[in-house]
This record gives structure tokens, sequence and C-alpha cells, in this order.
């Protein structure tokens, strides 16, 4: 057998731990073990690493998450956790999930929704047990995988960095570590790993259903690849991985210098940042001190801001627009404070609305609706072909999804407009337009889905006009209140 496997070489596991300092300074270690061949390779390997290390060892607990999704074998994984736990002579700890009320948890989670129930019980576990290290059994497959579906969604710098090694848990009471010792093998090696021990293992049939876009990306997508494209892909991934992971590395240190540089004194709740300052910085170093306040403020946020959050704190760093404030989700606000920019907590159910008028429904040949000093309607009615018209544009029914809505312009806002050849932020469309900046926020947006379907006034989107065709249209009409007769 050779070094590759990873069983014929007891110290490997041992030095990728000391090497990325995963486990030094613990004292209570947990491994989240599914059942399944990942997490089980991992709860033995740490087993054994630890019973190396004698009396200096950190205490190894087994922590176990009952979806309870697949009836009796989510049972029978649960039952396979604890018998593993006491063979290895960790302490277990398990959790059955419920839905509302006491019921059952709905039939079917996304991998997002199973994830987020899963860390909020490690939450619960390291806060209760003073846990210093949570693991758990991500590998290089699955490294992999995310990155080609990160690639595939769409992704920055921060995102192809791919899942790290160790970062901290938010939303525990001390600094506690979620580490991933073995990033560095494959799933081949780990199922050498059990064989070579004669460990049994569970297997979750769900892993093989392909509306399950990683599954797919797992067993058809990546061997594909292999096969048609390059059989190195894998590696190639890998390496990418590794570049941008440096790369992130670097921003994440100048980030902290520009934070340090641009935070001010001031009095309030938040953080204060000069915009002096932090316009001195490139936009992608200004990401990581967005960041860093986000996880400073809230703990449990996410490492990297998403396009849209950047696109909001920038709308509102932006000298010509006089757009002062924008609410960032997750309980963050992010606010002009005379000279700075700051970042808050949201007040009660989040910040207080940008446009005084909020947002209004438009039915489809229902009333017409006010939004602020004006009027707008939408009625189905034969397509007349391209009007002079500013107030009054036709749209395809076929492309609307759901109501429509009217309202205000919002941080991150984009918009294909009609004939361009492609998307742009809408403060840049207005400000191409010649509307001034006191002027955007009274300009209403007609929208479907979240989508901008007209601005009024200014240009309809491409991706709801109407094909020569006879294609089924809804008349958008909309005039100014101190108009009507």
């Amino acid at each position: 057998m050779n070094g590759n496997t990873g069983v014929d070489d007891p110290g490997r596991f041992a030095r990728d731990c000391e090497e990325r300092e995963l486990f030094d300074g613990a004292r209570r270690v947990l491994v989240a073990c599914s059942g399944g061949a990942d997490s089980t390779a991992l709860a033995v390997l740490l087993s054994e690493h630890f019973a190396a290390l004698g009396d200096s060892a950190p205490e190894l607990y087994l922590g176990h998450v009952n979806h309870a999704l697949r009836g009796a074998d989510s049972d029978e994984d649960e039952v396979f956790a604890g018998e593993l736990a006491r063979k290895l002579g960790a302490e277990f700890l398990s959790v059955r999930l419920q839905g509302p009320a006491g019921h059952e948890p709905p039939a079917s989670l996304s991998e997002g929704q199973a994830r987020e129930l899963r860390y909020a019980v490690y939450r619960d576990w390291a806060n209760g047990h003073q846990l210093d290290c949570i693991a758990t059994g991500h590998h290089r497959d699955d490294q992999q995988e995310t990155l080609l579906l990160r690639l595939c969604r769409g992704t920055g710098v921060a995102g192809l960095a791919g899942i790290p090694s160790s970062r901290l848990l938010g939303g525990t009471e001390d600094a506690v570590k979620l580490v991933r010792p073995l990033l560095g093998w494959s799933r081949a090696e780990l199922l050498a790993v059990l064989d070579a021990r004669g460990q049994s293992y569970r297997t979750d049939e769900t892993n093989r259903n392909l509306e399950i876009p990683r599954n797919r990306v797992r067993h058809e997508v990546l061997p594909l690849l292999e096969e048609h494209v390059h059989p190195g892909v894998r590696s190639s991934l890998g390496h990418l991985a590794e570049q941008a992971a440096g790369l992130q590395g670097d921003l994440e240190s100048l980030g902290a210098r520009a934070l340090a540089a641009a935070r001010l004194a001031a009095a309030g709740e938040g953080i204060f940042l000069s915009l002096e300052e932090l316009r001195s910085w490139p936009r992608s170093v200004r990401r990581e001190v967005y960041a860093a306040a986000a996880r400073e403020l809230a703990p449990g946020a996410e490492g990297f801001f998403s396009r849209r959050q950047l696109e909001s704190a920038e709308d509102v760093l932006d000298p010509d627009d006089s757009l002062a404030a924008a609410d960032l989700g997750g309980g963050l606000r992010v606010e002009l404070a005379g000279g700075s920019l700051r970042f808050s907590p949201s007040a009660g159910q989040g910040a207080p609305p940008l446009v005084s008028c909020g947002d209004v429904s438009l039915q489809i040949d229902g009333d017409p609706v006010d939004w602020g000093d004006w009027s707008l309607s939408a009625r189905r009615e034969p397509w007349k072909g391209p009007g002079e018209d500013t107030l009054e544009e036709w749209v395809d029914e076929s492309s609307l999804a759901g109501r429509l809505l009217v309202r205000g312009r919002l941080p991150g806002d984009r918009v294909w407009p009609l004939g361009a050849p492609g998307s742009k932020k809408l403060k840049e469309f207005l400000r191409e337009s010649g509307v001034p900046a006191g002027g955007r926020d009274e300009i209403p947006l007609v929208v479907s889905a979240g989508e901008i379907v007209w601005v009024v006034g200014q240009r309809l989107c491409q991706p709801f006009s109407v094909s020569p065709g006879g294609a089924s249209a809804v008349r958008l009409h909309a005039r100014r209140l101190e108009d009507a007769s």
C-alpha cells in the first residue's frame, strides 16, 4: 500500500493537526459525527491521535444531530453514533431536532437549512460544555465540490478560497474554533482508513439523490470534467483554492490595517470610520473592512460580504449620492454620520425605510395606486408597439413572477435598461440619465419578484420587454398627482 492512502502512515493525521495548530491549547474537543464514513473516520483518527498524546490529550466528545428526516434510518444513525462514542471512550451528546410546537421537522430541508440547524446545536454544545474546538469531517473532495458549486453560482476571492481549515464559531460565549482536520484527505483515503481498521459506518441514500446540486456535482459533473475536459481538474481546483486562500489572507491583513487607520473615537453605539481614509483604499480592501466591522458587531456574521451587501455599503459611501443609510441584513445597519461611516446594530425590526412611502402592491387590472407624488396602474391591453410617452410602457405578462410592487430604490439595486448590453447599478443608470442626486429617491420603481421592471419616466428593463408576435401584454401607466385634472 503506498503512502498516499494514509493507512500505512499513522503519523500523517498528527502532522496535519500540528502543522495547522488545530488543537493547540484545547481541553475539550467535539467531533460532529453523522455516522457516515467521513465523520466516522475523523472520530477514529482523532481518538487514535489523542491516545498517543497520553495525559496531555484533550477530552474527546462525539456529538450527533438527528434531523429526523429519514424515519427509522435517522434513529439508527443516532444509535450507531452513540455506540461509536462508547467504543472510542468519548462522551456522547445527541439532539433530535423538533419542528414547531414539538412536531417533527418538515419532510425535507435544503442543505443550507440543515446546516444552520446543526450549527445552532453546535453553539449550544460549545456554551453548555465549555468546548474549545468542534471538528467536522469535511475533506478534499468536499473542498473541490464546494469550489465548483461556488463558481457556478457566482463568487469572489473569499469564496474561491473554499472551506477554511479553521475559523471561529460565531455565537459562542468563548472563542470556540471550528476545525476541519481532513481537508488534505480524499474520500477514497478515508474509506481505506476505515477498511484497514474493520470499522463500519452508516450510508445515507439521499447522498445519491441527483436533485441535490452537490450530489450531481459529485456523481456526474466532476467525473465528466475529468473524463472529457481535463483529468487533473480536481488538483486544479485544489490549487485554485490554495492560491485564493493566500490572496484572501493578504486582503484580510490589509483590511485590518485599513480598519485600524480609519477607525474614529466617537460617542455612540457602533463603529465609526473616516470617510476620507476609507476612500483612500481600494474597493477590495474596503470589502474586508466592512466584513471585519460586521464580525465585530455580530460575531455570528459570515466572514465575507455578499455582492449585495458590499454594494449597499458602497452606495452609502458614494459622495455623489443622497442615499445616507442602508440595512445590510443580519441585524446590521450602515449610515453616514457627519464625516464618518457608521456601522451599528439595526434597531427593532430593522432600519427605518429609506423612502417614507414604502412598498405598494400594484394589481394588474386593479385600481390605480398612489406612491409618493405618483399614481400608477397596470392593465392587460393589446400591445401597440413602442411609444413616445415616457410615462407609459408595455411589458410581457409571462415575464412577471408574482405580484407587482411599487417602491423606491434600495442599496444594491441593479437594472438592465432596454437596449443596453447588460445590467448595471441603478444609481449609475440614474446618474447617466441626468437625474440629480436629490431626486433619485422620488422616482418610483415597478418591481416583480425583486427584479426592477420599470424605472418610471426613464426606461423599461430588457427582460420584461414585449417581443413582436402577439405576446400577452400589460400596460403600465404613471402620472404625477399634481397633473390630475
